[in-house]
């Protein structure tokens, strides 16, 4: 994705403070508009598909040397299966890890930053304060960070979809891991958000009942101003975290390459999150289904360059199928962000008595065309196996 020109008013005064993300206009006001659940859902999916990251070039992200500092990860690729115009093609990737083959455990450091966001000059009895914390803790507590159980065995949940995905192509005695490390939890971030950049939507009759919404360029560039201030080693992931608040986007990863002092070149990835509760947007948008999305694509394509043949939504026979114009191995666009997404329930993972919805997520066979896939027992999809039962078609 191009990345629009964003006139930042941003100032970040000494964090956790304030962080002010626009010029108020204090006579503006801007009411709620009243959406129904169903309709709201559909526009933050529509959204959400053309949201990008912009990410690194491979020339640095799969280099071998001194000169680039990051978490372990791994280049590889795959030829296109199947009998389309791209049989036999040769796509290279990287994912987050050491070499499948080489059975060794790589644990990943991770930094949960709390946003709250500050809703103010909406109008009287409309300003709001939509605190991270219940957000946070349910993510912290979940199986992304946690062993819970899947259905190929107990772990956390990347772990678990990719030790699926290379079953066949790691150490025969399948030591391989991809382990998420307990994330530490910064100390939360005030953003400040105006009806310039801003709007607030009331989900049910209750006027009370409210979600807001930052414009996706206002966020990323908060996220950018954020990461200056803050002290993230180069093999540490940030995830920013809001809770009943969407950036028009439910979320989405990115990458960016910084200079150092020393020449060296630091390759800077990050998440951003939204999280809302089943109660709020129903269970195809609830508590860690954004997340689990995001994570699970920030460790098959980290950098944001993993390209593939442009692949069509699935399944292919629901008549609303079309092509995604998405040339990206986004393991969690096919089933979570097209039209067909209704098609893909949640997947409810319970640990320690909640019960966590988990959205779909293809494996690296399905953008392959691989028939039969080369994963654990043929497997397209995880966490639940039967909801594909085809690789990609790709759009001609």
């Amino acid at each position: 994705m191009l990345r629009k020109t964003f006139a930042v008013f941003a100032v970040l005064v000494l964090l956790p403070a304030l962080v002010v993300a626009g010029q108020p206009n204090r006579n503006a006001g801007k009411p709620a508009q009243r959406v129904d659940k169903e309709t709201l859902a559909v526009r933050l999916r529509a959204a959400t598909r053309q949201r990008h990251g912009t990410g690194i070039e491979k020339s640095k992200t799969d280099r071998q040397d001194g000169d680039v500092k990051s978490f372990p990860h791994f280049a590889s690729s795959f030829t296109v299966g199947g009998h389309n115009a791209f049989t036999g093609q040769t796509v290279p990737f990287t994912m987050v890890g050491f070499p499948p083959d080489s059975g060794k455990t790589a644990t990943f450091r991770s930094v949960i930053v709390p946003l709250r966001m500050n809703f103010v000059f909406f109008g009287p009895g409309l300003d709001r304060v939509f605190e991270p914390t219940r957000a946070v803790n349910n993510i912290v507590a979940s199986p992304l960070f946690n062993d819970a159980q899947f259905v190929n065995g107990t772990g956390q949940f990347v772990d678990q979809m990719q030790r699926a995905t290379f079953w066949n192509k790691m150490d025969a005695r399948r030591r391989w891991h991809v382990i998420m490390d307990r994330p530490r939890v910064a100390k939360p971030v005030t953003i400040e958000v105006t009806p310039e950049i801003g709007a607030l939507f009331q989900i049910s009759d209750d006027p009370n009942d409210l979600i807001g919404e930052i414009l996706f360029d206002a966020m990323d560039s908060q996220i950018h101003t954020i990461l200056q201030f803050m002290d993230i080693k180069p093999d540490e992931l940030p995830i920013f975290v809001t809770d009943s608040v969407f950036n028009e986007a439910l979320g989405y990863h990115d990458a960016f390459s910084v200079q150092n002092d020393d020449r060296t070149e630091t390759l800077q990835t990050f998440i951003f999150t939204s999280w809302f509760s089943a109660e709020q947007l129903g269970d195809l948008l609830a508590d860690v289904s954004t997340i689990n999305h995001e994570l699970g694509e920030w460790a098959n394509d980290p950098f944001v360059n993993n390209v593939v043949p442009t692949w069509r939504y699935p399944p292919e026979d629901d008549p609303r199928a079309e092509c995604s114009f998405n040339p990206f191995l986004e393991v969690g666009d096919p089933q979570g962000n097209g039209p067909t997404f209704d098609d893909f329930p949640t997947i409810v993972v319970p640990l320690n008595g909640f019960k966590y919805h988990f959205q779909q997520l293809v494996m690296l066979p399905w953008f392959a065309d691989e028939s039969p896939s080369s994963a654990l027992n043929g497997w397209y999809t995880f966490p639940d196996p039967s909801s594909l039962r085809e690789p990609a078609v790709y759009c001609q």
